[in-house]
């Protein structure tokens, strides 16, 4: 089960990369810096992280989930 807690952290983190870098291309979109077709990417990806870790968490018993979200707001 860790491999598949460990699986969720990391899809976590990459999601939050994501999310990060979308709002660093709005400000640049804001100051004319940046093409809205990155941001479109962007947004793609996010959606693909936010399906995979729907799939994961349905893997898991509401107590292996439960434990990987208080595991995952203490790092």
């Amino acid at each position: 089960m860790a491999e598949v807690e460990d699986k969720i952290m990391e899809a976590l983190r990459d999601l939050e990369r994501w999310e990060n870098r979308r709002e660093k291309v709005r400000i640049r979109l804001e100051n004319d810096d940046a093409d809205e077709s990155e941001l479109d990417g962007i947004k793609e990806q996010i959606i693909h992280y936010q399906k995979l870790l729907q799939d994961m968490k349905k893997k898991l018993s509401s107590a292996d989930v439960s434990r990987t979200i208080a595991r995952s707001g203490n790092q």
